[in-house]
């Protein structure tokens, strides 16, 4: 099973946001062997804080707001840095001989 993204938002917003970000992310065609979890938690006052993790790492978190062309920029730049951390990954583990 590859390119597998769990949602875990809480609110209308968390799930707009993961929306985008799936669509994004099938849209670049990455097909990664990790499973990609977007994660929400309440934050300060009525916020909230979105964090998209690969194995226990965050990789990329942001607070919410309710404005559609933010959350647009903010799956854009979440999927930029996943293909990022991905590929990172990928060359760190071709450079690492395991026994």
């Amino acid at each position: 099973m590859r390119g597998i993204i769990t949602d875990d938002t809480k609110t209308k917003m968390g799930k707009d946001f993961y929306d985008k970000y799936y669509y994004k992310y099938n849209a670049i065609g990455i097909n990664a062997k990790k499973i990609v979890t977007i994660g929400e938690e309440y934050s300060f006052a009525r916020n909230t804080a979105i964090s998209i993790t690969i194995d226990n790492e965050v990789i990329y978190d942001f607070l919410v707001r309710p404005d559609d062309e933010y959350l647009e920029a903010a799956a854009e730049e979440a999927v930029n840095t996943t293909f990022t951390y991905l590929k990172e990954k990928e060359k760190e583990r071709k450079y690492f001989t395991q026994y």
